[in-house]
């Protein structure tokens, strides 16, 4: 009898240990227009990956899947206005990764635009504005491009006029600089017409992937790394419905700063840092690496 307690209590461990629990995406339940403003979402947002200070949260109703990501590094601002976010999806919650959207589509090369006023003072601390140079990069971001969806979709949607797809993407800046990204998916493009309550329980893969940006001269080639999101605190908003994506104007530039670690990523805020690009990670400065995090969810169904 001594020697089976044992036993048992490894068994249930293993048995324990074979069976991964995931986390569920969020259930929308109020509207999101898609314009860049996240206004719908909660503050600070459910996932925080401390690697590439991406802080994102993904969720869905019965007919969508939506997306929303915040970046304060300018750094990877920049990377995302001129080389593009990729938002990747595995039905089969494995690594394949075959569905997903590009906005902006990017491959703006360095001699195509730079900044109204790349120069400061030499020995000055003063860093230039690059608002202007921002909104130019925005301004040129029109188009979503399609990758792994049902074929009468096509490769490429325009943000310019209403598309029979249903897909669209924003992306803004707050009042702080923060720069905002949202994105709907219609689950009728790629997965089936409407969940059922046996979708609950199914895990999909999920990938925001920033690529090298085209012709840099950075001479590092290093990623920034591949990681999942650590879970935040606090609740989630937002809503049902699809808009096309609009594109507000820019505030002051200013990075916040992101702390926290492990399972959770600080508050969004803080002081400026200096040289580090408004939050304190250099790594995102590296325009010729690939930025990108991972994570698994459950779908959500009420």
């Amino acid at each position: 009898m001594k020697r089976i307690i044992p036993l048992l209590i490894v068994v249930c461990f293993l048995i324990s240990c074979s069976k991964k629990i995931y986390d569920s995406a969020n259930w929308q339940n109020k509207k999101v227009t898609i314009d860049g403003k996240i206004s719908e979402w909660s503050n600070p947002l459910r996932f925080y990956d401390q690697k590439t200070g991406i802080s994102y949260n993904i969720s869905n109703d019965q007919y969508n899947l939506y997306f929303v990501c915040s970046i304060t590094n300018e750094f990877l601002q920049t990377k995302i206005l001129r080389s593009g976010l990729e938002f990747k999806i595995d039905t089969l919650g494995k690594k394949s990764l075959g569905v997903g959207i590009k906005y902006p589509i990017g491959n703006i090369s360095v001699t195509e635009l730079k900044p109204n006023n790349p120069q400061t003072k030499e020995g000055s601390n003063e860093r230039p504005d690059r608002s202007a140079y921002k909104l130019k990069l925005l301004a040129q971001a029109t188009e979503i491009q399609l990758v792994g969806f049902k074929p009468r979709f096509g490769k490429i949607i325009s943000l310019a006029v209403p598309n029979n797809a249903g897909i669209s993407a924003a992306i803004n800046f707050d009042v702080n600089g923060i720069m905002n990204y949202e994105a709907v998916i219609p689950f009728s493009t790629f997965y089936k017409d409407e969940l059922t309550p046996s979708d609950s329980s199914t895990i999909f893969n999920f990938q925001i992937k920033v690529n090298p940006v085209p012709n840099s001269n950075n001479s590092s080639n290093n990623s920034s790394g591949m990681r999942g999101g650590g879970m935040r605190g606090g609740g989630m908003g937002g809503g049902g419905g699809m808009r096309g994506g609009g594109m507000g104007g820019s505030g002051g530039m200013r990075g916040g700063g992101m702390g926290g670690s492990g399972m959770r990523g600080g508050g969004m805020g803080g002081s400026r840092s200096g040289d580090n690009g408004g939050n304190g990670y250099q790594k995102n400065a590296n325009m010729a690496g690939t930025t990108k995090t991972t994570v698994k969810l459950k779908l959500a169904y009420r």
